[in-house]
C-alpha cells in the first residue's frame, strides 16, 4: 500500500508573539528607552516587558493597546499591518438592518460583527437603530478579533451588503 504523507499547513491570521515582541523592541529602542525606562513610564514590570519582547508570554489585547500607547505607535504597527496615512480618516457605515438578516456565507463572522457593533453602540450611546458609523480602526480591530485580514473583511462586508459607504475625510 502506497501512502503519501500529507502535511497540514496552518497560516496564522495574526502575527506570532515573537513578531509582536520584535516590533515592540524596535519601537522601544527607537525611543531610546531601556526596558527599565519603559517599565517606569508604563508602570509595567520590566520582567513582563522582557518576556513580551522575547515572545515567551502571551499578551492580552488590552495590554497590546496599552503598550502601543506607551510607545507612541499604532496597534497596527505592533501587529505588522500596513498603517493608513494619519491625515486620512476613513468612516464606514454599517447597515444594521441588513445585519439582522442571516448570513449564508459566514455566520460566525456575522455573530462577531453583531456583538462588536452592539459594543460600539453601547459605548457611544448614539444609535439610531438603522445604521452605524464606524472608524477604519474599528474594522482593523474587528478583523483581528475574527482572525482575518482587513481587506478580506471589507470584501465580506460588501458581499453581504452590510457596508453602505466608505468615505475618506481629510
Amino acid at each position: 500500500m502506497n501512502t503519501t504523507a500529507q502535511t497540514d499547513t496552518f497560516t496564522r491570521p495574526f502575527p506570532s508573539n515573537i513578531e509582536i515582541g520584535r516590533r515592540m523592541r524596535e519601537a522601544r529602542k527607537k525611543r531610546g528607552w531601556t526596558i527599565a525606562q519603559m517599565a517606569q513610564v508604563g508602570e509595567l514590570k520590566a520582567v513582563v516587558i522582557g518576556s513580551y519582547e522575547r515572545g515567551s508570554r502571551n499578551m492580552p489585547i488590552s495590554r497590546l493597546g496599552e503598550i502601543a500607547r506607551i510607545l507612541g505607535v499604532d496597534i497596527d504597527f505592533l501587529l505588522g499591518q500596513p498603517t493608513a496615512p494619519h491625515h486620512v480618516v476613513q468612516t464606514l457605515t454599517i447597515d444594521l438592518r441588513a445585519l439582522s438578516q442571516p448570513s449564508y456565507t459566514n455566520p460566525s463572522w456575522q455573530a462577531v460583527l453583531i456583538s462588536y457593533c452592539a459594543g460600539i453602540v453601547k459605548k457611544r450611546n448614539d444609535w439610531n437603530g438603522e445604521v452605524l458609523s464606524i472608524r477604519e480602526s474599528d474594522i482593523s480591530n474587528l478583523g483581528f478579533a475574527i482572525g482575518t485580514e482587513q481587506g478580506d473583511l471589507l470584501q465580506w462586508l460588501k458581499l453581504e451588503k452590510y457596508l453602505i459607504t466608505g468615505i475618506s475625510r481629510p
